[in-house]
């Protein structure tokens, strides 16, 4: 996944009609995944607004909240158990195929520790407040330590998380606008 976004940037940096300064990032869900860790893999993402991607998969797995993110390829953890010889998904199967698709999402690459790595770059983060995939617990301690990090780079007014009301894992015209907005702030410059 990341491999492949830092071929794009490598890609839209040698385009003469593009300024490889001024390249952005952004995605609902899955792709709001690959903006994070988009941003996080390669600077040349100047700024990134992840939609309804950002959460905390080690948080998920402790606090026993990974149901909603597992269903939505049901099938995937199904044949994994399967293979692990287990009766049910569990956490250590979710946990053991997370880190089959993409190694390290519940440890040393988990939002915890590189939403931080981001600063001083901008960063939107916009999730539903009712999300059961992207829960907004799991954004507490990323955010903390993000807001630390940007402010220890002198560069807070990069970083803003915006969560939603009463919204679930839906893309609504407020994030799409909040996240145009973001783009266009910091590559118009």
């Amino acid at each position: 996944m990341v491999w492949d976004l830092i071929k794009l940037a490598d890609y839209l940096t040698q385009r003469k009609d593009i300024n490889p300064t001024r390249i952005g990032i952004t995605g609902i869900s899955l792709g709001g995944m690959h903006a994070w860790f988009a941003a996080f893999a390669d600077t040349r993402y100047a700024v990134a607004a992840p939609i309804i991607g950002v959460q905390g998969f080690r948080w998920a797995i402790e606090k026993d909240i990974w149901q909603a993110r597992v269903d939505t390829i049901k099938a995937v953890f199904e044949e994994a158990r399967i293979d692990l010889g287990e009766s049910a998904i569990d956490k250590e199967v979710v946990e053991k195929v997370w880190n089959r698709i993409a190694p390290g999402p519940a440890s040393q690459f988990d939002s915890p520790f590189s939403v931080p790595a981001i600063a001083p770059g901008p960063l939107l983060i916009f999730n539903g407040g009712d999300d059961p995939r992207c829960p907004v617990g799991g954004l507490e301690t990323p955010t903390k330590r993000a807001r630390k990090a940007y402010a220890k780079a002198h560069s807070s007014n990069n970083f803003k998380v915006i969560v939603q009301p009463g919204i679930g894992h839906d893309l609504t015209p407020l994030m799409v606008k909040e996240a145009s907005d973001w783009l266009d702030k910091f590559l118009k410059q």
